[in-house]
């Protein structure tokens, strides 16, 4: 596997897989383990990536790519699972194939270069982007499987290819841990008990704050709904915007808002189990290129969902189909408040959309799920005769 940064997912597919006989190794810049716990596949470990500024994400993308490249070479009798993250190492891909037979399947995270023309990074239809689609529809082409995780960005990577070339596109969501992150009662919860959540409808963001996440309507909604005692509304998170943020809830001292930091992953169960409603953003523009991964953790813990994106979404789609939530359009406060109003008001319809949040994660978007969806397809793309079933580790 490589990935500059190997989040949960990433741990729990590796050790599904060792699970099942298969060993592995990741290449990555960082990698979530887990304290105390030795992880039953191989690291290595590369240039670590740093987001911003600009200059320094680029940086990254380039040594790591590089190191990516002198590893598959090393190893490139060993079938390969390589992430967009960076994007760069997919785009060399083909020559490997060509020159010493590296076998590799895609999982694209996000679809580039539609996400940098669409931050601004990049020119749209520009001679950057015209060439990296050319590069990316070759490296889709040659390879022995693509993932995406949902069925729009499945359209946007067809959009990329001509006429009658042939690339299987797998659709596979993220998921979430459904032991770890379940429903639970308020004042069961130390996270709500510490925070004065008890006793109140608690509508969270928990995420970053980045360019793309209207966090000011977030604000501006919970300032409109101080005639509402019994709401509480919680800010969880970090990023770019991170001290923006922190300006901008200290200047409107809004009394039923807290903001709080990212939490340590041992709290991060707790704090989206407070969660009533849980505000899950896709911002304007951004339809068909990304999949925010909070929105299966919000979902885990039997949180209503506010969707807050365009109507060809796979969020809108998701609300729709399960009946999970309300999608509302984005950068639209009045809607955001018309939403939590009626959620406030109806409770019948807040418990029945938390319920099917967490009947959705158990059937369609848990851990067993997910990991065995990727394995049976890496299997099938890499010719495994057979896909043995999970137990311990055999060495196969």
């Amino acid at each position: 596997m490589v990935n500059q940064a190997a989040g949960p997912l990433n741990r729990e597919l590796l050790e599904d897989l060792a699970a099942r006989g298969v060993r592995a190794t990741v290449l990555a810049g960082w990698v979530d383990v887990r304290p105390g716990v030795a992880p039953p596949f191989e690291i290595i470990y590369g240039k670590p990536l740093v987001k911003a500024p600009v200059w320094r994400r680029l940086w990254t993308w380039g040594v790591f790519t590089l190191q990516a490249f002198r590893h598959l070479v090393k190893h490139r009798r060993e079938p390969v699972f390589v992430t967009t993250n960076p994007p760069w190492v997919m785009l060399g891909l083909p020559c490997l194939r060509w020159l010493l037979g590296v076998r590799y399947v895609l999982l694209m995270y996000d679809i580039y270069p539609d996400v940098a023309e669409r931050m601004g990074h990049a020119k749209p239809g520009g001679l950057v982007g015209r060439i990296w689609r050319a590069l990316s529809r070759r490296a889709m082409c040659r390879a022995e499987g693509v993932i995406t995780l949902g069925s729009h960005m499945a359209d946007t990577l067809r959009g990329h290819l001509h006429q009658g070339d042939v690339c299987p596109i797998e659709v596979i969501p993220n998921w979430a841990d459904t032991d770890a992150i379940r429903p639970l009662d308020k004042a069961d919860n130390p996270f709500a008990r510490e925070h004065g959540l008890v006793g109140k409808l608690v509508v969270t963001y928990s995420g970053s704050f980045g360019a793309t996440h209207d966090t000011e309507s977030i604000v501006e909604v919970a300032s409109r709904l101080r005639d509402l005692p019994d709401v509480h509304v919680m800010l969880i998170g970090g990023g770019t915007r991170e001290r923006e943020v922190a300006q901008l809830v200290a200047d409107r001292n809004v009394a039923n808002l807290t903001l709080l930091p990212f939490q340590p992953a041992d709290v991060l169960p707790y704090s989206l189990a407070a969660s009533d409603c849980a505000i899950v953003c896709l911002d304007e523009g951004y339809e068909g290129v990304s999949v925010p991964s909070k929105t299966y953790s919000a979902l885990a813990a039997g949180a209503a969902l506010l969707a807050v994106s365009g109507p060809d979404t796979e969020l809108t789609d998701l609300v729709a189909e399960r009946g999970c939530g309300i999608a509302i359009p984005p950068r639209s406060p009045d809607a955001m408040e018309a939403a939590i109003r009626r959620l406030h008001a109806d409770r019948d319809l807040l418990a029945r959309c938390r319920e099917a949040a967490r009947r959705a994660a158990v059937e369609e978007f848990s851990r067993p799920v997910g990991t065995a969806r990727t394995i049976a397809y890496l299997a099938a793309c890499f010719g495994a005769a057979e896909t043995p079933s999970a137990g311990p580790a055999d060495g196969r």
